[in-house]
């Protein structure tokens, strides 16, 4: 639809995070937790509640949750309490869910994202493709409780039959951490943002994998609509269980459309939970949305409340690592870095540490040299293979060698970048794919010189306007000299070959 028809309005978008908490066992049993196991062979009677079992917490929790409590500048408080959520679905056996309500671990947060400063309100960038004008936007954080998982329904008629749905429980009880945001999201592009950043602390403390295809990154967004200048909320809908960023953002855009249409036609937006179709790349209704008194929450009786101390808290924040944005600034300042390059090279912490690891193992790269080759190849080549840089067969040390022998001259960056993928897919020693490929770097000056020499004779218009003061065709004849000498020439030599030749 035509981005007029939300001309008038503006969007308000809260989103709720679910993510698994990384930890070894369930929240209130024994089971562990494990993913890609058979159906049905992660569980315990505690799971799937048979009379006469009593929930224990598992309190590795805790400690999870405060993490995340202090990292998003939240409240942590000394006493929560686990109520139970009233519901029915086939893959929720208790007939219930335990889950925090009234009184959860962490509230009253918030965290700040960096966005596009031109954006048009409804996901797009305004203007050219140039690295836009960034922006802080800070978001705020109503609470963060625990809750255990459901179950899995599955409903693919290749499994299960044309008719019928499977249920695997390996699911149930697993614990979550839910995250929920304040209605401070204005388009898609901050939404994406949010989650991004919100991820990326997550396992910078190894609270959670947040692996969204292993569904441990899950995602709620709640999007109204309203006229512009309005302060009272629109009607929202709850788009459930987004699994990609890519996808969070299209449903957004998609629902906002579905609502300015309806706004727009004289009707009115009825709360709903919300299915995206990302082959139609639209919403549909699922069911009209429940309220909370539809869950009847109460106490669960067979768990006392969470009474945590200062002291613990105080334990937990001492052995905090470094978060994303304190590394990113230090990136900054410690290696001279842009802004844009830091924050790529702090977005995970995995990529972060390799950055740093390869900067200690280098002997004549520098940091920007290196941050340069990582930007640009390394995420290209992860980004392609959908590898973490811990998946894949590069390591710094064997990196670092690369570097150094295209600094040292022994290489060079075209050679470089051609023995890069061999590190990237198989590993290896740099120095020895480089003489079995025969990439070294030339060192014979007079073949080189040859060469030159050579390309001026057969270029006698280029060397003309280059004697006459134009600097342009120098780069064509370099360019004909790296040909020649199958890019083992180093460029630095060439062209000063050139334009000593040329200036006389």
């Amino acid at each position: 639809m035509s981005n007029d028809l939300l001309d008038p309005y503006e969007v308000v978008i809260g989103l709720e995070v679910h993510t698994h908490l990384r930890t070894e066992s369930k929240l209130f049993s024994p089971a562990p937790v494990r993913y890609g196991e058979e159906p049905n062979h992660s569980i315990h009677p505690i799971d799937i509640g048979l009379p006469g079992v009593l929930p224990v917490l598992n309190e590795r929790v805790l400690e999870l949750a405060i993490r995340l409590g202090l990292a998003t500048h939240s409240t942590i408080n000394l006493r929560s309490v686990f109520s139970r959520k009233n519901y029915f679905y086939p893959d929720l056996p208790k007939g219930y869910q335990i889950s925090q309500y009234q009184e959860p671990i962490v509230s009253d947060g918030w965290l700040e994202i960096e966005v596009p400063k031109e954006t048009d309100g409804k996901g797009g960038k305004k203007g050219k493709k140039t690295a836009p004008e960034m922006v802080t936007r800070r978001i705020g954080i109503t609470r963060a409780h625990l809750e255990e998982d459901a179950g899995k329904s599955i409903h693919d008629s290749a499994v299960a039959g044309a008719d019928d749905t499977l249920i695997d429980l390996n699911r149930a009880g697993v614990p979550l951490l839910e995250i929920v945001s304040e209605p401070d999201l204005r388009s898609p592009v901050e939404a994406g943002a949010y989650l991004r950043a919100l991820r990326a602390i997550l396992r910078y403390l190894g609270v959670s994998d947040a692996d969204m295809e292993k569904g441990q990154f899950r995602c709620d967004a709640n999007v109204s609509l309203r006229p512009k200048g309005q302060q009272e909320f629109g009607t929202r809908t709850e788009l459930k269980n987004i699994n990609s960023f890519a996808f969070v953002e299209a449903a957004i855009r998609a629902e906002m459309a579905r609502q300015a249409e309806i706004l727009e036609d004289g009707g009115e937006i009825v709360q709903a939970t919300m299915a995206y179709d990302p082959d139609t790349r639209r919403t549909r209704v699922l069911r009209l949305k429940e309220n909370a008194d539809d869950y009847r929450y109460f106490d669960d009786p067979d768990l006392i409340p969470i009474a945590l101390s200062e002291e613990q808290i105080e334990e937990v924040r001492a052995a905090m690592p470094e978060l994303p944005d304190e590394k990113r600034v230090r990136f900054i300042e410690s290696y001279d870095l842009s802004s844009q390059d830091a924050r790529l090279l702090t977005e995970s912490r995995s990529l972060a540490d390799f950055f740093e690891q390869t900067v200690d193992a280098c002997e004549k790269a520098n940091a920007r040299a290196i941050s340069n080759w990582v930007v640009r190849d390394v995420l290209r080549s992860l980004n392609e293979a959908g590898l973490e840089i811990e998946d894949c067969k590069l390591d710094p040390g064997s990196f670092a060698k690369l570097l150094d022998l295209v600094e040292d001259g022994k290489l060079t960056a075209k050679s470089g970048r051609e023995v890069f993928p061999v590190l990237f897919e198989e590993g290896g020693d740099p120095e020895t794919i480089m003489r079995d490929r025969g990439l070294e770097a030339m060192s014979d000056s007079g073949a080189i010189e040859a060469m030159v020499d050579e390309v001026i004779a057969a270029n006698p218009e280029s060397v003309e306007r280059i004697r006459g003061g134009d600097e342009k065709p120098l780069n064509f004849l370099m360019g004909q000299v790296m040909k020649k000498s199958q890019g083992k020439a180093n460029p630095g030599q060439i062209r000063s070959l050139l334009s000593a030749k040329l200036s006389g």
